[in-house]
Order: C-alpha cells, then sequence, then structure tokens
C-alpha cells in the first residue's frame, strides 16, 4: 500500500515542532504524542469500514456511524515510547483492545508473546510507534502476524526517515503505512536522546550518558 505521510500538515509541523523540543517537561512531550496520535487515527479510520448505527438524538432515535467491529480490531503499542501515541489512537477507537508489546530486533516476538494475543487471523492489527528508525523491531512483528493469517495491518509511527520509510513501502506492499512525518535526520536516541527517557521524565545522569553512548544502541 503507498505511504501515507503528513510532513507538510500545517497541524504536524506544529505538533512536531513541540514534541522535538528540549525544553519542555515530560508530561508536556507525552500531550504533543497524544495529540500526534489522534491525527492519525483521524486518517486512519478511513482505512476501516463504517457501519450504521441508531443513536439518541434530541429530536428521538437517528442514523449515526460506528467502525465496524471495533472490539475486534488491536492495537498493538511498542513500548514503551509508543505508548502515549497510542492513547492518542485510542481516544477514537474506544473499543479496540490494546495489547503491549516489546519486540526484539530482528526477531520479533517470542512463541509464548504471540500466544498472548488475541486469535491473530482475519483481524485488523494497527501497530504503534514513536519513532520507526531502522524498522528492525517493526518488519518481523510484521511478517509474523502476516504468517498467520492476520487481516489488515497498519503501522503508525510519529516519525521515521524517509529512506526507511520508503523501503518498508516496498517490501510490505501489503501493509498500510501512516507516519505522521518522514525526515531526513536519521539518528537512535540513547540516554539523554532516548524518546522513552524523554516521555517518561528518566534522564540518566551524565555519567550514565557517557557509559550509555559507548554502549550498543537500543531497540530503533
Amino acid at each position: 500500500m503507498p505511504l501515507r505521510e503528513f510532513t507538510n500538515r500545517h497541524l504536524v509541523r506544529l505538533l512536531a515542532t513541540r514534541s522535538r523540543r528540549t525544553d519542555i517537561t515530560p508530561w508536556e512531550l507525552t500531550q504533543s504524542h497524544i495529540e500526534l496520535g489522534r491525527f492519525l487515527a483521524g486518517e486512519l479510520v478511513e482505512l476501516l469500514e463504517l457501519e450504521p448505527c441508531e443513536i439518541q438524538h434530541p429530536q428521538g432515535i437517528r442514523k449515526g456511524w460506528k467502525v465496524a467491529r471495533e472490539e475486534e480490531i488491536v492495537l498493538l503499542p511498542f513500548l514503551r515510547a509508543g505508548l502515549y501515541a497510542a492513547d492518542g489512537v485510542r481516544e477514537v477507537l474506544r473499543l479496540a483492545p490494546v495489547v503491549h508489546i516489546s519486540p526484539k530486533r530482528e526477531t520479533g516476538l517470542s512463541e509464548a508473546e504471540l500466544g498472548q494475543l488475541p486469535p491473530i487471523a482475519g483481524r485488523t492489527f494497527i501497530l504503534i510507534d514513536s519513532v520507526v528508525n531502522t524498522g528492525a523491531s517493526l518488519e518481523p512483528v510484521l511478517r509474523q502476524l502476516r504468517e498467520r493469517g492476520a487481516g489488515q495491518l497498519i503501522a503508525v509511527a510519529l516519525v521515521g526517515p524517509v529512506a526507511t520509510a520508503k523501503r518498508l513501502e516496498g517490501a510490505f506492499p501489503d501493509v498500510h503505512f501512516l507516519f505522521a512525518r518522514v525526515s531526513e535526520n536519521q539518528y537512535t536516541g540513547v540516554g539523554a536522546t532516548d524518546t522513552g527517557n524523554r516521555l517518561f521524565g528518566t534522564l540518566p545522569s551524565k555519567g550514565q550518558e557517557a557509559r550509555l553512548t559507548h554502549e550498543p544502541k537500543g531497540r530503533e
């Protein structure tokens, strides 16, 4: 499926500017991620089927719309940086169950972790992360779900490098990729630049930071 990115949307530019700042509190950063997740949810529902429903209107019973079989759609936030983007998605898909995942690079989820998911065959899965840098954690999960007969697969991220986004689009033509923005800037967050640390206020001390920068890079 064609990659959809919204880098030049004015709202995305404003929200992304806020999320890239280092002079905001962790709570303010979480709110930016929630807002970007909500924005992406508004785009991804265009990929989902709607069905009519009845609502109580001030003038009586009227016709409305709801996401078809919403309770069968599964949200898969990547721990831990994808949690708040997922909260934004949940503001739109309120009935969808949430299963937090923490896949290993290159290998994805263990058999035990796969066994904890709802029945996979024919089901829609929405994978949610803040940053997709190399795709080394995302790709194996997509393959695992596809091999087990998943229905619609949608990968949602707040940002990813242009090269990675284009490569994923070519490697998984059956997957919908929705990125709030794509960037020519690619780096793997470590220590104070790690998205999870910034979101949760767990920034390392200077001594820890020096050690972390010389250790193997993180998940993405």
